[in-house]
């Protein structure tokens, strides 16, 4: 359904992207999601767009995969597992925050 951006009711901008998705996907995995949805009074809630600043598209992108799938691209989690962390707890995507913490656990442990 994601990736053929069918019936995608929202967009996701982060830097020279527009990633399709789904309103009702991205509130049932994120508060804060859910929040900026049914605020009437905020631009995300009217128009369905959102636009992340502070990222890079690979964690937004791993996030999106997350909220799609329930598993996290592995070459994604290796190279961004910092910044995937940093954009769950933003986000409040507890699951996902809980894969990076397992994930940076294990390197640690083979250190």
């Amino acid at each position: 359904m994601w990736e053929e951006e069918l019936f995608s009711d929202c967009v996701i901008k982060v830097a020279d992207r527009a990633i399709k998705a789904h309103r009702c996907i991205l509130a049932k995995n994120s508060k804060v999601f859910r929040k900026m949805f049914e605020q009437t009074e905020m631009i995300e809630g009217v128009t369905g767009e959102v636009t992340i600043i502070d990222f890079k598209p690979e964690p937004v992108q791993a996030m999106l995969e997350f909220f799609y799938t329930g598993e996290v691209n592995k070459d994604l989690l290796e190279k961004h597992v910092e910044a995937i962390f940093a954009i769950a707890h933003k986000y409040q995507v507890l699951p996902l925050k809980y894969e990076c913490e397992v994930f940076m656990t294990n390197l640690i442990g083979k250190e």
